[in-house]
């Protein structure tokens, strides 16, 4: 740590102020204390100083923004209500009308493999026997539908939550 002292008090006094930097300095050598006892010790070389130095840094900045009390919001009384807002009912609304028309804007076996596979629950496989396809054309019908869907409802301005 004694070939490393002066130059990280430079360091540490660029960024903070001088009781900040002496506490910071204590925390990086605690830090590399805490990681010399382990089996193998790394290699302490200027790279990997500096590294916790910059972590010790980070921290301590991040403390100091979670502690302003300007950053702090009050939460409303009515956060943990269990039926949705009104303007979530018709965001829904709207979402499943633009998704109707994307699924109906689909081919017949398109629409089906869709159907069959995200409503009902059926496996690809199974959607493959049920209708004697290949299971190679029931994979390409799925991509291809589902392709289709986002970016119909992309164009059509999908409200995403």
């Amino acid at each position: 740590m004694a070939r490393f002292d002066v130059r990280l008090r430079r360091y540490l006094h660029r960024f903070l102020n001088p009781t900040d930097a002496e506490d910071a300095l204590q925390d990086i050598y605690a830090r590399l204390l805490r990681l010399s006892q382990k089996i193998p010790p790394p290699e302490f070389n200027a790279v990997y100083v500096f590294k916790t130095a910059d972590s010790v840094v980070r921290d301590l900045h991040r403390r100091r923004q979670s502690r302003a009390g300007g950053h702090h919001v009050e939460l409303p009384e009515d956060l943990a209500r269990e039926d949705p807002s009104p303007f979530d009912e018709l965001r829904w609304r709207q979402n499943a009308v633009l998704l109707r028309r994307a699924i109906a804007a689909l081919s017949r076996e398109e629409r089906m493999v869709l159907m069959l596979h995200r409503v009902e629950g059926l496996k690809l496989t199974e959607i493959a026997e049920r209708q004697r396809m290949p299971l190679r054309t029931v994979q390409r019908l799925l991509a291809d539908a589902l392709a289709r869907c986002r970016h119909r409802l992309k164009d059509c301005g999908w409200f995403e939550l």
